[in-house]
């Protein structure tokens, strides 16, 4: 039975965890009634989620065919996280340009918690909180609209790399703050891009050590961190010299 208050999330979380797991593979039918049974909740929600994971390229549904797992390859988990990358660095250079003292108290009480977590759970907790503030701060709605959809795949490998070596991304985590507080937007906007696609990096591995991913490397887009980095030094917030 699912708690969330957010049901159709919670039924993505699940499709998503038994793709990464291996227990549901590319082709298979997603039986709708048995997986409405074992979750407890109605096909409304199930299908919400569908359409959810379609727009992730995760799920296929042919009309009037049902629906099914989707090709994943690596390509697509690194274009997940490049674009995520992106979008999470402009606002990132627009907080560390304002310098807020609300905004940055709360930022240092987020990751002052994420770096003292004793477990996955309140890690990511504490995580996912510093790039919430970040968002609500410098994010218009649009941008905070674009981040939301990065809740399918981008999270649950966040999630499975953060299970697999939590030192390591505490440590790209650490990187990133200390680059926040270096008060220099450029910093803050390397650091954001190399965590995340570091975390991205980190999950194809774990995948691929699981048998989820295949071993070449598919058609993916061609940029680099550095594109990435040029990009986002290139939007300066209103104001900035």
């Amino acid at each position: 039975m699912l708690e969330r208050a957010n049901t159709s999330q919670a039924v993505a979380d699940v499709v998503v965890q038994r793709i990464i797991s291996g227990e549901l593979a590319a082709g298979d039918r997603i039986d709708l009634d048995a997986l409405g049974k074992s979750l407890g909740v109605s096909r409304s929600p199930i299908r919400e989620a569908l359409i959810q994971l379609e727009r992730d390229g995760l799920v296929e549904m042919p009309y009037h065919r049902g629906a099914f797992i989707a090709e994943i390859g690596v390509a697509d988990v690194r274009e997940g996280f490049t674009l995520y990358a992106l979008l999470s660095a402009l606002p990132a250079r627009t907080v560390v340009s304002r310098r807020d003292p609300e905004v940055w108290a709360e930022l240092t009480e987020a990751a002052e918690a994420a770096l003292a977590a004793g477990s996955v759970d309140e890690f990511e907790k504490q995580a996912q909180r510093f790039r919430r503030v970040i968002a609500r701060a410098a994010g218009g709605p649009h941008l905070r609209s674009l981040l939301r959809t990065f809740n399918g795949l981008v999270r649950v490998a966040s999630r499975l790399s953060m299970e697999d070596d939590l030192e390591q991304e505490r440590s790209l985590f650490r990187a990133e703050f200390e680059a926040f507080r270096d008060d220099t937007p450029a910093a803050a906007v390397t650091a954001t891009v190399r965590h995340v696609v570091g975390t991205g990096e980190h999950a194809v591995r774990v995948l691929r050590d699981r048998g989820v991913l295949p071993d070449s490397e598919g058609d993916a887009l061609d940029v680099t961190v550095e594109d990435l980095l040029t990009v986002g030094n290139l939007v300066r917030p209103e104001g900035e010299a």
